[in-house]
């Protein structure tokens, strides 16, 4: 699936923001254990693994977009 646009999470006219957001009750009632996230915007010359113990920080690898977006947050926890 793609992320989409970064505004996605503060634009409630974008269709994409309804569907995610109604992902519980459309037939994913349970909560994963993880999710995986694969990035083409970073560049790098070898393969990079990141593993992080504790929560993971908020990236904000985008310039530009209206000051909430930078004020968002999600400190995702690592994997069990």
């Amino acid at each position: 699936m793609s992320h989409g646009s970064p505004t996605l999470s503060i634009d409630e006219t974008i269709p994409a923001r309804k569907f995610l957001q109604s992902w519980k009750q459309n037939g994913f009632p349970q909560k994963p254990n993880s999710i995986l996230t694969i990035s083409t915007h970073w560049e790098a010359s070898v393969p990079i693994f990141n593993s992080i113990v504790g929560l993971n920080d908020t990236i904000y690898y985008f310039y530009s977009f209206p000051n909430s977006l930078y004020k968002l947050k999600y400190p995702a926890p690592r994997s069990p």
